[in-house]
C-alpha cells in the first residue's frame, strides 16, 4: 500500500465512473500519468487510455507506452497519430507544429467519440496556470482531475511504494514528458515545467484549452 492518502483519488474515480459510463482517460506518459493510471484500474477502470503519437517523441517513450500496455490488460490502450507529416515545422512554427500533431489528433478522435467526461493526470503543483485546477471541473467533456493535490514527492512515493516502473528518463530530470525537439531536462530547483518549449515563451501545448469545447 502507499504511504500517502489516496483515497480522495479513488472516491472521485469511481464516482465518475458511476457518473460518466463512456469516461475515457488521457496521458503524456509522465510520473502523474503513471500514477493515474495505476490508482485508476484499482479503482475499477476498464476504459480507454488515450496517448498522441506525435510522430516526435523519444524513443523511450514509445518503449514505455508498450511496458504499460503489456502490464494493464484490464484497460484498451489507442494511440492516435497525426494525419499529416510536417517534417521540420518544429523549428519554424513549433506552436503549429503543436497542433497539428498533438491537438488535431485528439481533437478528431473526440469529436467522433464524444467521451462525456476525460480523466486526465493534471496536478495544480506541476505548473503556474494550474494553480486553479479543481477535482471536477464541468464541460463537454467534463475534465476529471484526481490528482490535483498530489504533489511530486506525492507521486514519487507512491510509485516507489507501489513498485511501478516510471519512465526511464524521469530519473534524468526529464519531469515532464514531451517531444524530443522542445523537452529537454529539468535543472535542480527549477519549476517541474520549465523542460517543456525551452526559449519559446509558453510551458504549454494549449491541448488544455482546447478540450473543453467538444
Amino acid at each position: 500500500m502507499s504511504g500517502i492518502d489516496t483515497s480522495e483519488a479513488e472516491e472521485i474515480i469511481r464516482w465518475s465512473l458511476a457518473k460518466y459510463d463512456d469516461a475515457i482517460m488521457t496521458t503524456g506518459l509522465n510520473l502523474s500519468g503513471t500514477v493515474l493510471l495505476d490508482i485508476a484500474s484499482k479503482a475499477g477502470f476498464t476504459g480507454k487510455l488515450i496517448f498522441v503519437d506525435t510522430g516526435y517523441h523519444f524513443p523511450e517513450t514509445l518503449h514505455f507506452w508498450q511496458d504499460l500496455e503489456a502490464k494493464y490488460d484490464c484497460v484498451s490502450f489507442v494511440k492516435l497519430s497525426p494525419k499529416t507529416e510536417t517534417g521540420f515545422l518544429f523549428e519554424t512554427d513549433p506552436v503549429k507544429c503543436c497542433q497539428i500533431n498533438k491537438i488535431a489528433p485528439l481533437d478528431e478522435y473526440l469529436s467522433i467519440t464524444k467521451p462525456s467526461a476525460l480523466i486526465n493526470a493534471r496536478t495544480r503543483e506541476s505548473a503556474r496556470g494550474r494553480f486553479g485546477l479543481h477535482l471536477v471541473e464541468d464541460g463537454s467533456p467534463a475534465h476529471i482531475n484526481p490528482l490535483v493535490s498530489f504533489s511530486r514527492l506525492d507521486l514519487e512515493e507512491y510509485a516507489k511504494t507501489n513498485h511501478l516502473k516510471v519512465h526511464p528518463l524521469y530519473v534524468s530530470g526529464f519531469l515532464s514528458m514531451g517531444c524530443w525537439p522542445c523537452t529537454k531536462a529539468v535543472r535542480p530547483g527549477d519549476d517541474q515545467r520549465s523542460g517543456r518549449f525551452f526559449g519559446q515563451g509558453r510551458t504549454e501545448c494549449g491541448l488544455w484549452g482546447t478540450l473543453g469545447s467538444q
